[in-house]
């Protein structure tokens, strides 16, 4: 007698939605940190170079 090897059921897949909207936000508060501080440190030189 041959038995049927057992298989788990297919779970649905898992939404990776959240994780992506959380990875997009991450980068985007990183790129407003980045600029603030380079306004920052720089802003003086930037202002006095346009006039």
């Amino acid at each position: 007698m041959s038995e049927m090897p057992v298989t788990p059921e297919e779970q649905p897949k898992k939404s990776n939605t959240g994780l992506i909207i959380g990875i997009v936000v991450v980068v985007l508060l990183c790129c407003c940190c980045a600029i603030a501080l380079g306004g920052w440190f720089y802003g003086d030189t930037l202002v006095q170079s346009f006039g």
